[in-house]
């Protein structure tokens, strides 16, 4: 019986779940982090009080509170399913965002929002139009770890089951040269068809900053077999473009 919103326990994160697989019972014991207990109080839990613990990686298991909040002991683990689109919360597609650096906070939007909606992962992209001074703002190892905590919380929220992974900053050429994975490229811009939704795969969306991306970036893409795709008829800001384009491509439908 599926669980219902009342139902549904809070998700606490534990990257190095997988290893207590199997363990003996003293070992299913796990102290939370820092982040993990802090987010445990706001959400005033007690101990004995059951949690879904996740490594974002695929694994899941059933545990309770214990220690004051500060750890949680193991009960079962989640069986794991064939395909990851079968596990919790994940979608049919796995969809890349490369997204132009832009204003941090609105990149901070995107990666959370976008972690909702289903997104796979986030590669930073330095483009020509791209602010310098944000670029080098997402380029600190701060910066990329918040934004990485930020799909972690995104994760947990939503209840999926893998945390999409956030990268770079790149250029669009190194980008190419060693990001892509070789799945088709779509390129967010209005003179493109409408996007339309893709039948179960990979495929990389690439998202511009303001004012697009440049006449010499669009033949860049596109020599390298990418397709403009529109949005629509109206010019949608960074982050709002995210949400509209996963929101077609991420369930197939």
């Amino acid at each position: 019986m599926r669980e219902t919103a009342a139902q549904r326990p809070p998700r606490v994160y534990v990257p190095d779940l997988a290893e207590r697989r199997g363990s003996s019972e003293e070992n299913r014991e796990i102290l939370l982090s820092k982040d993990e207990r802090a987010h445990v109080r706001s959400r005033r839990l007690r101990d004995g009080d059951e949690v879904v613990a996740l490594d974002g990686l695929g694994v899941r298991a059933r545990a309770r509170l214990m220690g004051g909040g500060s750890a949680l002991s193991l009960v079962s683990f989640e069986a794991s399913p064939s395909s990851t689109s079968l596990l919790p919360g994940e979608p049919e597609n796995r969809v890349t965002v490369a997204l132009a650096c832009a204003e941090p906070a609105r990149v901070e939007w995107a990666v959370e929002k976008g972690t909702e909606c289903g997104a796979a992962g986030f590669v930073l992209l330095a483009c020509e139009r791209s602010q310098r001074a944000h670029v080098t703002a997402l380029s600190s190892p701060a910066r990329l770890a918040r934004l990485r905590r930020i799909a972690v919380e995104a994760t947990k929220q939503c209840d999926r089951t893998l945390v999409p992974f956030v990268e770079g900053p790149k250029s669009p050429e190194e980008f190419l040269r060693r990001g892509r994975g070789g799945a088709p490229l779509r390129i967010a811009d209005p003179s493109g068809p409408p996007l339309a939704p893709v039948a179960g795969g990979s495929v990389v969306l690439a998202v511009g900053p303001e004012g697009g991306f440049t006449p010499s970036e669009f033949l860049l893409f596109e020599e390298d077999g990418a397709l403009r795709t529109s949005l629509g008829p109206r010019i949608l800001r960074l982050e709002t473009a995210v949400v509209a384009a996963l929101a077609r491509l991420v369930d197939g439908r």
